[in-house]
Formats: C-alpha cells, sequence, structure tokens
C-alpha cells in the first residue's frame, strides 16, 4: 500500500516552512542587541542576543541570510523555524508547526489542552530548563577555576622575571632602535619560557629560551594574564642581524610558529608600557604591539615632548584595540571562493562598536583628555581602519579628544624608527 501526498496536510506544513527563523525567534521572544529595528529578513550577517531558552546572553544568534539559528549556551542549531520552535518550546513536531501556523493539523480539530497536561508539559520543560541551567552554571564555574588557576601560574612566571634593564630585553628594545628601558615599564626578562605546538597546555615544547614579559592589567588594573615575545638569543654575542626584527624564529614541519602570545585573560585587557611619571594620566598613547608604542615613546621624549601625565600602553592585538563590533562587513577588496567555486567577500569586523559587554574592551580613565590610537601600516588596511574606529567611537566622550594617526604605507611606527636610528 503507498501513501499517497495530502494537499491539506503539505499545503499546512509549507505554511509553517514559510515563517522565516527571525520571526519565529521574535515571536518566540527573541531580543536582538540593538533592538528590532534593524533585525530583518534582509539583514547580513548573524543578529544576537539573549537565547530564548536557555537565557545565555549573547549566547544566541540569527543568521537569516542562511535561515540559520543556533544557541552557544546548549550547543544547538538549525536550519528552520520548526526545530527553533521545537527547541525553544521542547516539543515535537506536529505541535511546533501547529504553534507557527496556529491552525491544526489538517482531519483534526485542535485539542484543548486540560489543566493537568498543561501542567505536565510545563513541569517538563521546566525540569529540562533546571538540567540546562546546572550544566551551564556548572561549565562556568569550571571556566573559572581554570582562568585563575591560569592567572596563578602566569602570575608566577612574572614573579620569577628579572628586571628588564641590563637584561637580553633591552638588548632587544636597542636592536630595535629603543634607546632603553623606560623607567617605570612594566617589562621584566626570563631566561628559559617553553614554546609550545600547539599552543596551550597539550601543546609540545619545541624550544625553551629567553622572552620578554609582559603583565596583561584588566579595565581595574588588576593581574590578568601575561603576555610573552620570546627573543633571539643571537642577542646576548650581538651576532642577531641587523636586518632582523630579533625577535626568535622557529619553523616546525615548514611553519613559523608565532613567538609572541599571550596567557591567562586578553580580552579588555592592555599592557601599562610606561606609566605617567606624575602618577596623574591625562593622556594615553596606545598601539598595538609593545614595539610600535616604545618606538613613539622613544620619538616623543626625544623631541622634548611634555609626557609627564602620558602613559604608553599597548593593546596587544588588533582586534583588543578596536574591541567587539556590532557587526561584520564585507571587505572592499577581498575575494575568496567557496567549495563550490564562488568568489564572495570574506566578512571583517565592522567599525561601529559593541557596547553591549564594558568588560571585555579596554576602557580608559576618566581624567584621560587626550589620546592618541597608533594604527599599523603593515597589516590589512579597511581592518586596520576598521578596528581603529571602533577604539574611536567606544572612548569618545565630552572633553575629550581622540586622534588616530598612521605610520608610513606598508609599515608600522617601529619600522619607522628603525630606519631613522640606522640612518643617524
Amino acid at each position: 500500500m503507498s501513501l499517497l501526498p495530502d494537499p491539506a496536510f503539505e499545503a499546512w506544513l509549507d505554511k509553517a516552512k514559510g515563517v522565516s527563523v527571525l520571526n519565529a525567534a521574535l515571536k518566540l521572544g527573541f531580543a536582538p542587541k540593538g533592538g528590532t529595528d534593524k533585525a530583518t529578513d534582509r539583514a547580513r550577517g548573524d543578529i544576537s542576543g539573549p537565547c530564548p531558552r536557555c537565557r545565555g546572553v549573547d549566547r544566541f544568534s540569527v543568521k537569516p541570510s542562511e535561515s540559520m539559528w543556533f544557541c552557544r549556551g546548549e550547543g544547538r542549531g538549525g536550519y528552520d523555524a520548526i526545530s527553533l520552535v521545537r527547541y525553544v518550546q521542547n516539543c515535537s513536531f506536529l505541535v511546533a508547526v501547529e504553534w507557527l501556523t496556529g491552525e491544526p493539523k489538517p482531519g483534526r480539530t485542535a485539542k484543548v489542552e486540560t489543566p493537568d497536561e498543561k501542567a505536565a508539559r510545563e513541569a517538563e520543560r521546566q525540569r529540562l530548563q533546571d538540567e540546562s541551567d546546572k550544566a551551564r552554571a556548572d561549565g562556568e564555574r569550571l571556566n573559572n577555576q581554570f582562568r585563575e588557576d591560569e592567572r596563578r601560574r602566569c602570575r608566577e612566571i612574572w614573579r620569577n622575571g628579572k628586571p628588564a634593564s641590563g637584561s637580553l630585553v633591552e638588548r632587544y628594545l636597542q636592536h630595535r632602535g629603543i634607546p632603553a628601558v623606560p623607567a617605570g615599564a612594566k617589562l621584566r626578562f626570563h631566561p628559559e619560557i617553553h614554546l609550545r605546538h600547539p599552543p596551550g597546555k597539550g601543546g609540545e615544547i619545541v624550544h625553551t629560551g629567553p622572552a620578554m614579559l609582559s603583565p596583561i592589567a584588566d579595565n581595574d588594573s588588576r593581574f590578568g594574564g601575561l603576555h610573552m615575545t620570546w627573543l633571539d638569543p643571537r642577542l646576548a654575542n650581538g651576532t642577531a642581524p641587523a636586518g632582523e626584527k630579533g625577535k626568535l624564529k622557529f619553523v616546525v614541519a615548514g611553519e613559523a610558529l608565532a613567538v609572541k602570545r599571550s596567557r591567562g585573560s586578553k580580552n579588555g585587557g592592555h599592557l601599562i608600557l610606561v606609566p605617567a611619571p606624575s602618577g596623574r594620566v591625562s593622556r594615553i598613547v596606545i598601539g598595538e604591539g609593545i614595539e610600535t608604542v616604545l618606538s613613539v615613546w622613544a620619538t616623543l621624549l626625544e623631541a622634548g615632548e611634555e609626557l609627564s601625565e602620558t602613559e604608553f600602553w599597548s593593546s596587544v592585538d588588533l582586534p583588543n584595540l578596536g574591541g567587539k563590533a556590532v557587526n561584520s562587513v564585507p571587505h572592499p577588496t577581498r575575494k575568496q571562493t567557496d567549495r563550490r567555486g564562488r568568489v564572495y567577500a570574506p566578512r571583517v569586523p565592522g567599525p561601529v562598536p559593541d557596547q553591549g559587554d564594558p568588560a571585555r574592551s579596554i576602557a580608559l580613565p576618566d581624567t584621560v583628555i587626550d589620546v592618541l590610537i597608533l594604527a599599523d601600516g603593515d597589516s590589512d588596511r579597511f581592518t586596520v581602519e576598521c578596528a581603529v574606529a571602533r577604539a574611536s567611537a567606544r572612548w569618545a566622550m565630552p572633553g575629550r579628544t581622540v586622534r588616530v594617526v598612521w605610520p608610513d604605507d606598508g609599515s608600522d611606527f617601529n619600522d619607522m624608527r628603525m630606519r631613522r636610528v640606522r640612518a643617524r
């Protein structure tokens, strides 16, 4: 016996399938960050916010262009409104279709739920929610413990570091055109730091050698982690080639390993490279790399600039300089090809900052009235422009001036500094 298609059932099902994932999410109580004005089916990229089921902040996202939804808290997702309703309502396929269409299955009248049935359904949903909440809380507790253990390990490495002045760190900085370790600089030297591949506790130790250390401070000036730069051992006897940067070069299976790494909590953190001599901070000079920022410090110092209320910070890296973006935007010139041969523009974090989680972005003291952002000219220009635009918008406030300065094309400020020093 063959089952003949039921036109009424198919039409009922198609009606449910016609509901967009975004509209279903909004009907289920999804509240997108930034409001619902821009949350349309024509929106490109992810629309994120609290999950309508697990309630995890910023854990749920909808991508209308792909009819996709995903909850990072539960690791669940799908590609249609029916699967979303089943997830949020904890219901069967047919009940989800009834919910979306507002109509019972063809051929039957809507079943009126008795008070006992409703209580049982809600009790089961609450049980599943409680299990989910407990699992999430347990996971967060383990993550917090791991972060605290990692901070403790990083703090121990920092304590075991030696003064930077007179060490290989100072030779490294001089090799990069920086005359000396600044007074009060949060820099230390360690003769034996393990380099792992791949990075992380489980990685194999492939090298142990000298490194420059700098503590990562959070927005409350607490120790959050550690930034490490492995140094070329040839700096010790003066044989490091003048045309090279003085960092360690280490290759595994043809891959040049990153020799600038961070441990602990980096997001929203910064490196205080040169504290304000007066103790009062009215100006911040901030850039991505240690060498970039110290190059500008050395140049301003030589020019006789008044720096008593100026601090020099490193943001650790470019994404941390700009902080999180509200959304991603297509790159205007870069193109990539997917597996099907389709050419598309890769997306990068956009110019508008996400202000929803201040702890994950660098905050400046309220006493700061002048900010100088050092852009890099040796990275992708559009990506850097978006990052410094986010930083500028994030740090703007009445009475404060925020400026962005750019180095020569294809260079950073340390490249310019090294050329200037070697031309003397």
